[in-house]
């Protein structure tokens, strides 16, 4: 059998870094949920991957960088996530386009990757080097959420009040999972609750 070429060699090294990347993402994501950034380090997050720190290090080497890293990994996967539910949504007769829309911000963002954004976004407020990184990355969040609306949406989202009654639901729903956060409250009931307060913005006036 003869031996794997110079270029073989290379895109299984280059496979390989890769994976390792993707896991280390992925288990700062887990990190981050399970113990709060108070207990996000390179350390922990290494261990979680099962990565030595020789490898951890090689592809980010600083806390920062891993942190980056994450908001783009979240970013990434919001950018791909968010547009293809909304195009499956928008293609299927809904009877009320503006509680569908709702629903599905509240499914994107009542999630661990929005959960480990969470944490980083109470974590790094001090932090005037991450803050911005958190900062933009809560910028093209928003964006890929209000674009998707706008898609499931349809004529509706033309309307001169429509961005802000959706901004208005981004935050209130982003209060909600951030007090729930704390314990001690019953997340499937008080959506609910806010949920149909959120649909009175979008009603038509008469």
């Amino acid at each position: 059998m003869p031996a794997p070429s110079d270029d073989t060699r290379q895109r299984r090294v280059q496979q390989r870094a890769l994976e390792t990347r993707d896991l280390l993402l992925r288990a700062a994501v887990d990190v981050l949920c399970d113990s709060g950034y108070a207990g996000f380090s390179t350390l922990a997050v290494g261990e979680a991957a099962g990565v030595s720190r020789g490898r951890l290090v090689h592809h980010f080497p600083t806390k920062n960088a891993l942190i980056e890293a994450v908001t783009d990994h979240l970013s990434a996967s919001y950018a791909a996530l968010a547009p293809a539910q909304a195009r499956e949504l928008a293609a299927a007769p809904q009877p009320d386009r503006a509680a569908q829309g709702l629903g599905m911000i509240w499914q994107l963002m009542n999630t661990r990757d929005y959960q480990a954004f969470l944490e980083l976004l109470i974590g790094t407020r001090h932090d005037p080097e991450l803050r911005p990184v958190v900062r933009e990355f809560e910028r093209r969040l928003e964006h890929e959420l209000m674009a998707a609306v706008r898609t499931v949406s349809g004529p509706a989202a033309d309307s001169p009040a429509f961005g802000a009654s959706l901004l208005t639901a981004l935050q209130a729903m982003r209060g909600l999972l951030l007090i729930s956060s704390a314990g001690g409250h019953d997340l499937a009931a008080e959506w609910e609750t806010v949920r149909g307060r959120l649909l009175l913005l979008f009603r038509p006036v008469a």
